[in-house]
This record gives C-alpha cells, sequence and structure tokens, in this order.
C-alpha cells in the first residue's frame, strides 16, 4: 500500500502540472483521460447509464458549459434518452445546479482528504489502509523502535503480519503437499497457525504467564499476537530501561519459541520450559545490555533481577 500512495503522488503531480517537461514527455506516451468530479465520487460512476451513451466520456466542462448565468450544460448524447436515462439526467442537472462554478476562475484540484485540498501520501495511505481493512493500531513502535538486532525486528515484524512459515501457511502455498497442518509440534494438540504457535499453544502461554506473573501481573490472553504486541504493558515499569526491557523480553520469547519450533521439526530436538526460560532471560538480558539505555549496567547484575535494574 506503500507503494500504491507513492504513485498517487505522481499522479497528482501529473495532473498539476501539465507544462512540466516530464508531464509533456509523458503525455506523447500515454493518454490520460479527464474526469468530472461530483461529491465524492466521478459523474460516470454516479451516472454509469448517462456515462454510457455520451458521445466524448473525456470532454472538459469548459466545453459543455455555457458562457453566462445561469450556466447551462451541453451534454451530447449518442442517441435518445430511455425514461430512467431521462430521470438520471434530471438528477445530475439537479445536481450541478448546487455546483458554485465561476468562469473567471480557472479549473483547480482539490484533494478532500486534507483540509488544504493538497495531495500528502500519508492521507492518502490512510485511506487506502482502511479502504483495505488493515489494522491501523498496527504495533510499529513495539517492532521497529525494540533495541534488538534488526534481522530480529524483520522477524518480529513478519509474525504481526502473519507472514513466517507456519504450517497452515505453507499448506495454502503448497496445496498439492500433506503437511499435516492440525498438529502443532510444541503441544501436539491444535493446528499450527502464527496466533497459535506464539501465544496460545500451551507451552508458549506458559512462557508468557510466567513473564506476567515475574511482573506480578494478571492478564487476559488477546486474541491475536498483533494485539498482545500492540497492548503497553507496564511489566518493568514506565521507565526508559523498563520499557526497553519488556520489549527485549517480548521478542526474545517469540524468537525463542520459533527457535524451539525448527528444532523439533528439523533437528528432532526438545527443550523442556525451563530450558527455554533460561534462553529467554539470557537473550534479552543481552540486547538490554547492549542497548544505550543500560549503559554501564553489567550482563550478570540484568540477568539476576530485571525488576531492581528497571527500578529508577
Amino acid at each position: 500500500m506503500r507503494n500504491l500512495a507513492f504513485l498517487g503522488k505522481w499522479l497528482w503531480r501529473y495532473l498539476r502540472e501539465g507544462s512540466a517537461l516530464w508531464h509533456q514527455e509523458t503525455g506523447k506516451e500515454f493518454g490520460f483521460g479527464k474526469i468530472c468530479d461530483g461529491g465524492d465520487q466521478p459523474l460516470g460512476t454516479q451516472y454509469p447509464r448517462l456515462f454510457r451513451v455520451v458521445v466524448d466520456k473525456n470532454i472538459p466542462i469548459s466545453s459543455v458549459l455555457g458562457p453566462t448565468r445561469p450556466f447551462s450544460w451541453n451534454l451530447n448524447f449518442c442517441c435518445n434518452l430511455s425514461d430512467s436515462e431521462i430521470e438520471d439526467l434530471e438528477g445530475l442537472m439537479r445536481a450541478l445546479d448546487e455546483l458554485h462554478l465561476s468562469s473567471s476562475v480557472p479549473d483547480a484540484r482539490f484533494w478532500p482528504l486534507s483540509s488544504l485540498g493538497l495531495f500528502s501520501v500519508k492521507s492518502f495511505f490512510l485511506s487506502l489502509s482502511q479502504s483495505f481493512g488493515s489494522p491501523q493500531d498496527f504495533p510499529s513502535k513495539f517492532v521497529w523502535n525494540s533495541q534488538v538486532p534488526f534481522k530480529v525486528k524483520f522477524f518480529v515484524w513478519l509474525v504481526a503480519h502473519k507472514k513466517v512459515n507456519t504450517n497452515d501457511m505453507l499448506q495454502v502455498r503448497r496445496p498439492y503437499k500433506a503437511l499435516s497442518p492440525d498438529i502443532c509440534i510444541l503441544c501436539m494438540k491444535h493446528g499450527e497457525s502464527t496466533d497459535h504457535l506464539f501465544l496460545h499453544c500451551s507451552l508458549t502461554i506458559g512462557l508468557w504467564h510466567r513473564l506476567f506473573q515475574l511482573a506480578k501481573m494478571d492478564w487476559v490472553p488477546p486474541r491475536s499476537i498483533s494485539n498482545m504486541m500492540s497492548i503497553k504493558f507496564k511489566g518493568f515499569g514506565t521507565s526508559k530501561r523498563g520499557i526497553v526491557l519488556w520489549q527485549a523480553v517480548s521478542i526474545a520469547l517469540i524468537r525463542v519459541v520459533w527457535w524451539e519450533r525448527n528444532a523439533r521439526i528439523f533437528e528432532d530436538k526438545a527443550r523442556n520450559s525451563e530450558f527455554l526460560w533460561d534462553s529467554i532471560v539470557f537473550l534479552a538480558s543481552l540486547w538490554a545490555f547492549c542497548s544505550k539505555a543500560f549503559k554501564g549496567a553489567p550482563l550478570n547484575v540484568i540477568q539476576l533481577d530485571w525488576i531492581a535494574v528497571c527500578t529508577p
């Protein structure tokens, strides 16, 4: 969608910068039809039956608008209008009568998604996100502001978007292969999906419970792992260290669960939850130790007591 938003920027510039050299050169290769806007939709969309029978579908307003007030609209149709088309024409005329036009003022394009009427990539992207049903509360700060290696951030981004190669995704991509998608290798009970593997699996949720017990917090597992990332838990307080460490521990848990899943599938090795928890503690403490927030704090001290090192 970001690419579409940036493409929209160039389409907007194409419409506004008619005298620019790049516009003229592009126009030699590609035609660009004119659209007469009425309300929130083009008139061709609002009145499709009239649009089908109008002679010139790309005619500019100046060619059909009479020169004097009251303005008259000289629309040419390729055939006699039917009763339903006449009703549409009456509705169109009523809509056009409500427009405030001036023959002395040149036409200008207005961007309805901005109060200034000017195009912005941000406004177009937000509109596209709503149209495609993308979540507006995507945990971007949790993912990209976390103090972990970049490749780990990218992995968590894939998890949040449900793009990791869990069995259900692999089955969709390779429908002709039997991957036993109804079995999670960690619990051997339920189907393996992103939300199940990283949140609802009995092994994984046991690790989450242990984290929240350490932080002395009561919690209810959310519906999805993306929602889990979006919730601003204050398990280690609101200090800079507390925020950095909580993000590191949460991401370390996700990473360790993925490692364990792959180890059981490809290496036939299974570790117990105590071993996994020790791995989470070490990994999260190491990432925190390397961050600016924990500058000067020894690694062994961070590992020993997370609550203490996050207390101002």
